[in-house]
């Protein structure tokens, strides 16, 4: 049965790759298949393959997606039943016991995502169950380390080893500020690390585990945050693959991650410098212009030492996100009447224009 069942999630794996190529940038794109030829060939995050080598891969992998235009997301054969590659909670109970898991979504543009790997952990948090993989056995193109559906949230190790990993050996990255300041001085400079990893392992997987338990924070923020329950799902309906979409997502995750159990509330209870200068080094592009607080209370920060300066500018900017978060459902509520493209340009000049988007 696992033979054929890991068969069938690659296979809806690599239709599920075929549809999120279409919504990154020719360099993101390049960059998500280098990361998944590394998964695919078994090579630790370090490891770069030879050029030729992923050329020629990404060459077959193209052809094949070009012979799967116009087919569909299979069904997964479990225990004599074809069950639908989206029942996620009903597949979890047939693979929980035999230490798997199963996650299925929606990532940018909502294209499906799929993977399947090998259950670390299961944790309880109130009503909450958080799954905890380890090596895996099937995934997409997306390869997101975590991610929140409704009560269920997943941690990937594996994928985020290889994000951290990435971002961390970006030739960009190296005179980065936020890491140079927040790096641990009692442990080896990032420098010694990235030169040989073999020998810093153990620094590196405690890096990669604290992380983890930083990303299973957002996450646990955002299953929390209830402030744009209703306007996430109607601006994603109407305005997908537009910067509305860019701009109600990246507002979601900086809500999620100011939130009382939020990212930010983990870092702070632990008083992780490195992980306060990964996410700041890693920031996505919108993060500067919703977060403002955080940058001067990071520079506060490392030169007093204070966590308190890092708590009041996280109420801070969770107090202004969720004010705009109700301003948003308000004008979704009061606007619900008129045509898509006269509210679309509502909430463009209302929240995007002063950003300057």
């Amino acid at each position: 049965m696992l033979t054929s069942l890991i068969a069938q999630v690659e296979a809806n794996c690599e239709l599920a790759s075929y549809h999120q190529a279409g919504y990154f940038s020719l360099c993101g794109l390049l960059l998500r298949l280098r990361l998944l030829y590394k998964w695919k060939h078994g090579l630790p995050p370090w490891r770069e393959a030879e050029p030729d080598d992923v050329l020629a891969w990404i060459a077959d992998l193209e052809t094949t997606w070009d012979g799967r235009e116009g087919d569909s997301w299979q069904p997964l054969p479990l225990d004599g039943l074809a069950v639908d590659p989206f029942e996620v909670e009903k597949i979890n109970s047939f693979l929980e016991p035999g230490g798997l898991a199963y996650g299925a979504g929606f990532s940018r543009g909502l294209a499906p995502t799929f993977f399947l790997g090998e259950l670390a952990e299961v944790r309880r948090q109130d009503d909450l169950t958080i799954l905890v993989l380890d090596k895996e056995l099937a995934r997409d193109l997306d390869g997101t380390p975590a991610m929140c559906q409704g009560n269920l949230i997943y941690a990937r190790r594996q994928s985020l080893a290889y994000f951290l990993w990435d971002h961390l050996a970006d030739p960009g990255q190296q005179s980065n500020r936020f890491l140079a300041a927040g790096w641990p001085s009692e442990g080896p400079p990032l420098a010694d690390l990235l030169k040989n990893p073999k020998k810093q392992r153990d620094t590196w997987d405690d890096l990669v585990s604290g992380e983890l338990e930083a990303f299973i924070g957002h996450e646990v923020g955002e299953a929390r945050e209830n402030s744009l329950r209703q306007a996430l799902p109607a601006i994603l309906e109407l305005f997908c693959q537009t910067p509305l979409e860019l701009w109600i997502r990246a507002l979601k995750d900086a809500l999620a991650e100011v939130h009382d159990q939020g990212r930010l509330a983990f870092i702070i209870a632990e008083q992780r410098l490195t992980s306060l200068a990964l996410m700041l080094a890693f920031q996505p592009g919108l993060y500067p212009l919703l977060l403002p607080e955080l940058e001067p209370a990071f520079w506060d920060l490392v030169k007093d030492r204070d966590w308190e300066l890092l708590e009041t500018a996280r109420q801070s900017a969770q107090n202004r996100l969720r004010q705009t978060a109700a301003e948003v459902n308000h004008l979704l509520e009061a606007h619900r009447q008129d045509p898509p493209d006269l509210l679309k340009q509502t909430l463009t000049e209302r929240f995007l224009s002063p950003l300057g988007l």
